[in-house]
């Protein structure tokens, strides 16, 4: 059998860097003492930070990190690669999980994060299954070969997942008995508020600071009831970027796009009475 020339992203760039915005909660301590146990997957709410949370955890501890993002047409392809064509170059390009594998075997620790996972279509899921337990493996039929993590080696195989989320499927029994779960809520009112008023060049004023505990009360509504979106922190923060970069009305217009139908009229209601500003006077441009 003729040599295979596999091919992946450089370990180099895989790092990433520490986020000073992150704003640790008490899950940064907890996902160290668990990091190369289980494997796990924090279940919450978009936009709580969870995938920040994996991201700052290997800058922190310089390690290497694979994101792959997932969907309901993340295909086998996409997780333990594909053979692809260069310039007259016949290759094969690992996919994330044998790229994972790869990068663990050449540094000796990588961390793998697939996230949405509980988006991966039953089947898609059933090929992790023997990555994520002892066997520590995937085998590439079609490339005569099986990554195997070297002894010594430590890869971390880590997930998050929205319930709510749309497109989503149950996941399997035993690919579920093969993680734990961490549920994830939105930081603290306090943590919050501090993150919102941390993003002003200046020391915000009196009415800047009211302006934030009122859009934080919209956000509060929004996640509590049937509004069809919930404003997360990330949401928040690019509020107070919008707010600073163009005015506080036009940042409000811009969060309305996240409504539909009958849920706008909901939100316009809710900018209304917190604000007392009419959405429907507002223009973004012109």
């Amino acid at each position: 059998m003729s040599r295979v020339d596999f091919r992946r992203i450089p370990t180099e760039e895989l790092t990433p860097k520490a986020q000073k915005d992150f704003v640790d909660t008490g899950l940064l301590k907890t996902l160290h003492d668990l990091m190369f146990g289980p494997n796990l997957i924090l279940k919450g709410p978009k936009g709580a930070g969870k995938t920040m949370a994996f991201e700052q955890l290997a800058a922190v501890n310089a390690i290497p990190l694979l994101r792959q993002e997932c969907c309901e047409e993340t295909s086998v392809r996409d997780l333990l690669g594909t053979y692809s064509a260069q310039g007259g170059d016949v290759f094969f390009q690992l996919g994330a999980v044998t790229s994972a594998i790869d990068v663990a075997n050449e540094v000796g620790s990588c961390i793998l994060v697939l996230e949405e996972i509980n988006t991966l279509p039953p089947m898609t899921q059933k090929i992790l299954n023997p990555l994520c337990d002892y066997r520590k493996a995937v085998s590439l039929p079609k490339v005569g070969r099986v990554f195997n993590l070297r002894e010594g080696a430590l890869l971390w195989v880590a997930g998050t997942m929205n319930p709510n989320y749309a497109g989503t499927y149950s996941l399997n029994e035993d690919f579920r008995s093969r993680f734990e779960f961490i549920e994830v809520n939105y930081m603290s009112a306090d943590d919050e508020r501090a993150l919102l008023l941390s993003k002003f060049p200046t020391p915000p004023s009196a009415k800047e600071k009211q302006e934030i505990d009122k859009i934080m009360n919209i956000a509060k509504e929004t996640r509590s009831e049937r509004m069809g979106y919930a404003l997360s922190t990330r949401d928040l923060v690019q509020f107070v970027l919008n707010m600073l970069a163009l005015d506080r009305d036009r940042a409000l217009k811009l969060l309305e796009g996240k409504y539909e139908g009958e849920h706008i009229n909901s939100f316009r209601a809710r900018v209304q009475s917190g604000f007392g500003v009419n959405l429907n006077t507002v223009k973004l441009y012109g």
